[in-house]
């Protein structure tokens, strides 16, 4: 597995010296037949690592990924209480 890097291009590691991306690095372990896009799991996944490291805003985080999901999720979709606040 790759050595993933933030956008500016350092390696992220947690307080134990994890990089929690690794967990996300590699699809190739991913079910085929799963009926939900893993490659939009994925990114979520490192944007909210983002989020919760403080280098990515809430709010911009839901409206990067507001279109995707009604698309993947449909009427089973409710967006965040963040995008409700407008």
């Amino acid at each position: 597995m790759s050595n993933p890097t933030d956008q500016s291009g350092r390696q992220i590691r947690d307080e134990a010296g994890l990089n929690p991306l690794e967990l996300v690095d590699d699809l190739a372990d991913a079910p085929d037949d799963s009926e939900y896009d893993q490659e939009l799991g994925r990114r979520m996944g490192i944007d909210a690592m983002r989020v919760a490291n403080g280098e990515l805003d809430e709010r911009e985080f839901h409206e990067k990924y507001e279109e995707e999901l009604l698309v993947e999720f449909g009427d089973d979709y409710s967006p965040a209480a963040v995008m409700r606040d407008e």
